[in-house]
């Protein structure tokens, strides 16, 4: 017995001394081209403990008492460094970044303080400055130093960016068909397919590595490329341990606890981003709805079966609040090192326009006419809440010559809207209408992302593959409108000059499926390192959209008076019933089908692209990149039209996944970077890229919103747009991530996509192609570190 209590308090205290050491931790990189040192050795100083860098360039110096050390860098060629001043702390990890110049013919050791080259800025910097596209971006370190908590708020300080509603990038002016954004290197819909940014305010900044902003293009980049690309790149090796939690509270003394904020009685988990089935579609789209001429007492129950709520209530608003936590560390083995990263968040923002408006204008027929013709005017109340739910677990493993990365993330977002409006019209018709208007969004997405590099011949060879399935939900639940007509205080259902009450169910289902397979081969020519960049990759999107689409007719309105309280048309006095013996009934709201055809149909794109690129210096200053990228693109539709679907063969429009857009182009690349000097480059490029019709855009379909009272009308005829790209840029760069830098760019669109109103309808939109468009622009850089003040 003794002799156990011995051995497990020798037991406990060498887990204690275990316990109590450190690890030193971090990446040897190349000063010259950024890229991490295959085979460079860090050591403590007199000691034969220390570390060699894998293919990244990291390595790790573990069992360390608590202390202070020197650390001794050296690689073949380069000139060695000597760390000092290394604080090693029990049970944690020292993270010391090395950056190692070249010397042909002065190897000899310097010794730097610590602090000094722990700057992963400067490496920003450095892969800026050797990348072969125009490329801007924000660290990891700037995240820490400056307090940003989410990816949106870090991305607005990056030159030529800018955010639209806190979530959204625009680049370089360009809006939202034009900027694109990816997560990993690899496409990922947003909350809204219908934009090509993803919303980037889910993303929290302690995951992530960095955010580059590419500026120009690159063949192994997709061609849909035209302002620019956001490039989100989260970590799969973390430094440390980390663990964050984080929270906030927001408050706009004009939104918050306001009440006259506008809502409605919804469902039980709004509150969590997705409804509980409350708003769900209370019958099928082949239920028959008797006509009230028929005296069918089955009319009243169908109606009764519809949610009773109708008008916009005042409610006391909330704050803005969010919430989230985060954690991830690597685990060092023998033969493979483990890492992890988990993050769950929660945000609810809630917003209130006292004042919203809404119009739109005609230009004047009149020649000696300047100002714009207001044709409709809509003005009132709009409250609206917003929950975002976001959660993401990744892992990854590392051997010496592969790596294995596993990334899942999922979204989840609800927004309810409520809105009371006076709509006034002026040029087509002369009337004004009061509308209760409701509105709830239910989105989703998924999003599953498994990769693996593998370094062969000592790193010459580098083989990248990527495959990253993607399913999207949106479902906007009982939207509901209910206008009345408003003339001297008085209120009247007049479906010819204010439109029928309506209730409408929206469903989108969306798959998307990437491949990408690359491999680069590094070669040296008059000892210039130099490579050779080749691969493809499959894109499949798939989507299927429907829309159940109810009125509520009144019959007999004229016999019944009207407050402007939408709730009165579902109360149950009011309702529609089959004319009794003694004369009383058929008066009152019932429900009709308005089923139509073109609101719903299904379609698939599929990219196929194959690439070549080259990266080759010539003579000592001029590094030349060339390449070409071939993408063939198909666009499939299924649906019909309302002429076809009325027995109109010959002027309707009908589609049986029918191949409506087929085109295959070659995208050239050139750019071209000459050295001014060490520390100063100057760039030009060009580069052909295309954009092309959103499923949304090329479609027959008819999309209403209750809200601004617009129909979107899709255009099955669009044309894709072709863009050439120009960009100009002169910059230096210093030491601290100094830098100045001024970029000229211009480009030239062809067919660019424009949504155009209509001129018999102000209210319906739908996209066009137009002859030609240019944009250019002038960006400057300037970073200086403040440090001396």
């Amino acid at each position: 017995m003794r002799k156990a209590l011995i051995l497990l308090t020798l037991l406990s205290f060498s887990f204690v001394a275990q316990a109590q050491k450190g690890t030193i931790r971090g990446q040897i990189i190349d000063n010259e081209t950024g890229e991490g040192l295959i085979g460079a050795t860090a050591q403590i100083k007199g000691t034969t403990n220390g570390g060699v860098t894998d293919f990244d360039g990291n390595y790790t110096i573990i069992n360390l008492a608590p202390g202070s050390y020197e650390i001794q860098v050296s690689y073949v060629s380069y000139q060695s460094k000597t760390i000092t001043g290394v604080e090693v702390k029990a049970g944690e990890v020292a993270v010391l970044d090395v950056r190692l110049s070249t010397d042909v013919q002065q190897l000899e050791e310097i010794v730097v303080a610590a602090e000094v080259i722990r700057n992963s800025e400067t490496a920003l910097m450095t892969v800026k400055r050797k990348s072969p596209n125009l490329l801007d971006g924000i660290s990891a370190q700037s995240f820490r130093r400056i307090g940003d908590s989410d990816a949106a708020s870090a991305i607005k300080r990056v030159p030529g960016v800018s955010l639209q509603g806190g979530k959204y990038v625009y680049i370089r002016g360009l809006g939202d068909r034009y900027t694109k954004s990816i997560l990993n290197s690899v496409d990922i819909p947003g909350l809204d397919p219908d934009r090509n940014t993803l919303q980037i305010d889910i993303f929290p900044t302690s995951l992530i590595d960095n955010i580059l902003v590419l500026k120009s293009f690159t063949p192994d980049l997709s061609a849909d490329f035209t302002g620019g690309m956001v490039n989100i790149e989260t970590k799969d090796f973390p430094e440390e341990k980390t663990l964050n939690i984080s929270g906030s509270l927001g408050f706009n003394p004009s939104m918050h606890f306001n009440g006259d904020y506008l809502s409605y009685e919804g469902g039980g988990t709004d509150f969590l981003g997705f409804d509980d089935g409350t708003r769900d579609l209370p019958l099928s789209r082949d239920t028959d709805i008797p006509n009230p001429a028929l005296g069918d007492p089955t009319l009243t129950e169908l109606t009764r079966s519809f949610d009773a709520t109708l008008a916009a209530m005042p409610e006391r608003s909330f704050m803005d609040y969010s919430l989230g936590i985060s954690t991830g560390n690597q685990l060092n083995r023998p033969k493979v090192t483990w890492g992890y990263n988990a993050a769950l968040s929660y945000r609810n923002s809630t917003r209130y326009y006292e004042r919203a408006q809404f119009g739109s204008f005609l230009k004047p027929t009149e020649s000696d006419q300047t100002e714009l013709l207001t044709n409709r005017s809509q003005v009132g109340q709009l409250g609206s809440n917003n929950v975002l739910l976001s959660g993401m677990l990744g892992g990854a493993l590392k051997t010496n010559n592969s790596k294995l990365k596993l990334n899942v993330l999922h979204l989840q977002n609800g927004e309810t809207r409520a809105a009371k409006y006076i709509t006034g019209f002026f040029i087509f018709a002369s009337n004004t209408v009061s509308s209760d208007n409701l509105d709830f969004s239910e989105r989703s997405i998924t999003n599953v992302l498994l990769s693996g590099d593998h370094f062969l011949n000592n790193g010459q060879w580098e083989i990248n593959w990527k495959l990253a399935p993607t399913w999207s939900n949106i479902d906007d639940k009982d939207v509901r409108q209910t206008p009345f007509r408003l003339e001297d205080g008085i209120y009247t259902i007049e479906p010819s000059e204010a439109g029928d009450p309506i209730r409408i169910w929206r469903f989108l289902d969306e798959v998307n499926y990437v491949g990408k397979l690359d491999a680069t081969r590094k070669y040296q020519i008059h000892g210039k390192e130099s490579k050779v960049k080749f691969g493809a990759s499959q894109t499949i999107k798939q989507r299927d959209f429907s829309i159940e689409n109810y009125r509520l007719g009144v019959r007999r309105p004229s016999q019944i008076t009207f407050t402007g309280d939408a709730d009165q048309l579902m109360e149950e006095e009011f309702l529609w019933t089959p004319r009794q013996s003694d004369g009383s009934g058929d008066i009152g709201t019932f429900v009709r089908g308005n089923f139509e055809p073109s609101n719903t149909f299904e379609a698939e794109q599929r990219v196929f692209g194959a690439y070549v690129s080259n990266e080759l210096t010539v003579g000592q200053k001029l590094k030349t990149i060339l390449g070409v990228r071939a993408e063939q693109f198909d666009h499939f539709y299924t649906g019909q039209d309302q002429q076809f679907a009325a027995g109109d063969s010959v002027n309707g429009r009908f589609f049986d996944d029918e191949n409506v857009l087929s085109t295959f182009n070659l995208f050239p690349s050139v750019n071209l970077i000459y050295a001014l000097t060490e520390q100063a480059n100057l760039r030009l490029s060009y580069t052909k890229t295309v954009a092309r019709p959103s499923f949304k855009e090329k479609s027959i379909a008819q999309i209403f919103d209750p809200i601004t009272d617009n129909t979107f009308i899709g255009n099955i005829d669009l044309d894709e747009t072709t863009v050439d790209n120009i960009d100009l840029r002169w910059e230096m760069f210093m030491q601290r991530a100094q830098t100045v830098s001024v970029s000229l760019f211009l480009k030239r669109f062809k067919n660019p996509i424009e949504l155009v109103s209509f001129q018999s309808d102000p209210r319906n939109f739908q996209p066009r192609n137009v002859d030609e468009a240019d944009v250019y622009g002038v960006e400057i850089e300037f970073r200086k570190n403040l440090g001396f003040i």
